[in-house]
Parts: structure tokens; C-alpha cells; sequence
């Protein structure tokens, strides 16, 4: 009978929680109920970029042209809109030697970082004007992986002439009008 009663005692002593109490989990002496451990962190990310997957870009252009502004040597034409969203920007030295170079930078269109031409073809009309440009470039992606591709890009272009609105130092000249535009983008 003793150890009966020295075997309650000392659970109550262990214990300390009233019977009321145990029910709530509320007693005297239990631990709280800890939060389980956040999960581990993601892996780091890897390219999303499929290599040898192509995205298709085409210029928005409003029926009549895109202004690119007066006509300029390097062919230059800035905010192009593009159908996924975005805007371009156009800069050639078409008559760069040895070989052709300038840039493609891209604003908000996918994840594009900013694109370096290797190379240019073009086609001129009797003034000399550019027609029809081709370009080779490459770059690489602006999403925090690194990854690269390698882009081509075909444009028309036409001109309209502007006299000019007076005053000094405000000349003529010609106005040059993005007709069509398209890129393909490779990913490395």
C-alpha cells in the first residue's frame, strides 16, 4: 500500500497538473507546443531557358510606320514596342570595319539583358537610305541565371521628308519609318 501511495505522490509531483488543467493543455510545468521548423530553403535557381527554344518578337508597328526620328548614321531607333510586351532599341554601325557592330537593348521584353551585333546586311534605295537591314547578335539573359542566346533580326524601313518647322538652326530633312520588325531568339 505504501509504494501505491509514494507511486501517486510522486506522479503528482511530476506532473503538477491539476485534472481540470490537463484537458486544456493549460498546466503548470508543460512546455508550450513549438511552431514546427520552416522548411529548408529552394535550391538555387537554374536556367528556365530551354537551349535551342525560340521566342519569335515582332515590332508593333501603327499602319503609316514607327518614327525612329530624323534619319542618322548609326541607324538608330529607340522604344520600338514589341508584341510580348515591352520595348527595343535599334543601334547599328552598319559601315563599321572591319565588320559591322552595335547593339540591341532590350526593356522589359522577357528576359532579355542587352544584345551585341556581329553582323549587318542591307539594302539601300537610290539616296542612299536604308531599306532593309539584317542583324546577328548575341547576349545574354537578364533574370539572375546567366543564361545566353544567340537572336536574328530582319527590318524594312521607309522615309518621309520633313522641311522643317523655321527658325534657326531648324533644318529639313528625312524621317526615318520602321515599316516591319522581327526578331528570333535562340537560348543557349
Amino acid at each position: 500500500m505504501r509504494h501505491r501511495i509514494a507511486l501517486a505522490l510522486v506522479l503528482v509531483l511530476i506532473t503538477g497538473i491539476p485534472s481540470h488543467s490537463r484537458a486544456q493543455g493549460q498546466g503548470q510545468g508543460q512546455a508550450k507546443k513549438q511552431p514546427p521548423p520552416p522548411p529548408p530553403p529552394p535550391p538555387p535557381p537554374g536556367p528556365d531557358e530551354v537551349p535551342g527554344s525560340q521566342s519569335q518578337i515582332i515590332a508593333g508597328v501603327a499602319t503609316g510606320g514607327f518614327s525612329c526620328g530624323r534619319e542618322t548614321y548609326p541607324l538608330y531607333c529607340y522604344g520600338i514596342p514589341a508584341n510580348v510586351g515591352g520595348t527595343f532599341w535599334l543601334d547599328v554601325s552598319y559601315n563599321a570595319t572591319p565588320s559591322q557592330t552595335g547593339f540591341v537593348s532590350f526593356n522589359s521584353v522577357l528576359d532579355l539583358g542587352q544584345g551585341t551585333i556581329t553582323g549587318a546586311t542591307f539594302t539601300t534605295n537610290s539616296l542612299g537610305q536604308i531599306t532593309q537591314m539584317d542583324i546577328v547578335f548575341n547576349g545574354t539573359t537578364n533574370d539572375g541565371d546567366n543564361g545566353a542566346y544567340t537572336g536574328t533580326g530582319s527590318f524594312t524601313f521607309s522615309y518621309v521628308y520633313s522641311s522643317g518647322g523655321g527658325g534657326k538652326g531648324n533644318l529639313g530633312g528625312y524621317v526615318q519609318l520602321l515599316q516591319t520588325g522581327s526578331l528570333t531568339i535562340t537560348y543557349q
